[in-house]
């Protein structure tokens, strides 16, 4: 049975705080009072046979505060722990009257564990548990917060996927209308751009159903979906506006996360060269530099014809927040009659 990491965690734990740590103290107490160097026989039966009967009764305690105290049950918990208190000190009767019985263990074990059967202690001191209560606590406490984050993490994935998903449907209907449009105009016409144009659309649709419902995409195939769409939306355009990419520096090796960079390059051509009646222009730059990616776009805008940012800028940014925290920057400049675009992404 493959054990989740959670459980390695909490077995770590117990294995070093109720054994490793009793050796330790061993140890130290050997070399520091005794001035004797390594352990014993008995330092070993010691620290295995009461490391083993403190560790069943904590897995016990750990149980308790991890179904009370995290789920704000403070009254159950105060009766359990009282419950547990009393049960410890019977428990550690009973353990120290079968230690003192075992004829396997050595003389000396037996007899301390004889001693501490007759004591008429309760078995511990409450600055003792105190101690045991704040180191189990802690684990409860840690482990949580980890369950905590990994809901936090999977709920952020899901997000990302809808806002993909989303993303998706917003390019598909607005681009491949038009893209069919143009094909149907173009074989009217028997236009020799015509099978190119479909070649380049059944590649983008290709791309879009089976690459982009990974969490990451080659770069170059990116770039490659990138220069078909602009190169369908030239054919679309004509002669009307000046459409420039120039890409720079894509290595066959780097991922990215699928349609990151298109947002912004739609962006010039659906709210900003769209409606210009005469002429306008479209500059995008893509430029890798080591562990570096740069996007540049910058496009003229028709008077009048700039709102604020569309859905699709503030779905972008939110997964660029998502995917890539602290490692990228956004400047999204609107200057009049043109609009400026610069990316950076650490990949």
């Amino acid at each position: 049975m493959k054990l989740n990491k959670y459980t390695k965690i909490e077995i770590t734990f117990f294995i070093v705080y109720f054994y490793v740590f009793k050796l330790l103290s061993n140890l130290e107490y050997n070399f520091w009072e005794r001035k004797l160097k390594g352990f014993s026989g008995v330092d070993i039966e010691f620290s295995f046979l009461y490391g083993t009967s403190g560790l069943l009764a904590f897995v016990v305690f750990y149980q308790i505060i991890r179904s009370y105290l995290v789920n704000g049950k403070l009254f159950r918990l105060l009766v359990y722990l009282v419950l547990f208190l009393a049960g410890y000190a019977l428990y550690q009767k009973v353990v120290n009257y079968i230690y003192s019985q075992l004829p396997f263990l050595s003389g000396e074990f037996r007899h301390l564990a004889t001693n501490a059967y007759q004591a008429k202690s309760i078995g511990y001191s409450f600055a003792y548990m105190f101690k045991e209560f704040l180191a189990v606590g802690c684990l409860v406490f840690v482990i949580h917060s980890m369950k905590q984050e990994e809901k936090v993490r999977q709920l952020k994935e899901q997000q990302l996927m809808s806002e993909l998903t989303y993303l998706k449907s917003q390019l598909q209907p607005h681009f491949f209308f038009n893209t069919l449009n143009n094909i149907y105009s173009l074989a009217l016409k028997q236009s020799e751009d015509t099978a190119p144009l479909v070649a380049k659309l059944a590649d983008m649709m290709r791309y879009i159903l089976y690459k982009t419902d990974l969490p990451l995409v080659l770069l170059k195939d990116e770039i490659t979906f990138i220069k078909n769409y602009v190169e369908v939306e030239q054919i679309r355009y004509r002669s009307n506006i000046n459409i420039s990419l120039d890409v720079q520096g894509i290595d066959e090796h780097t991922d990215i996360a699928p349609l990151l960079l298109l947002p912004f390059i739609e962006n010039a051509f659906k709210h900003g060269v769209e409606e210009e009646e005469t002429t306008g222009y479209i500059t995008i730059k893509i430029c890798k530099i080591a562990d570096e990616l740069i996007l540049e776009v910058e496009n003229s805008v028709a008077p009048k014809r700039y709102t604020g940012e569309g859905v699709g800028l503030v779905n972008v940014k939110k997964r660029l927040a998502l995917l890539y925290p602290d490692k990228y920057t956004l400047i999204v400049q609107p200057k009049g009659a043109i609009f400026y675009v610069n990316l950076s992404i650490q990949l």
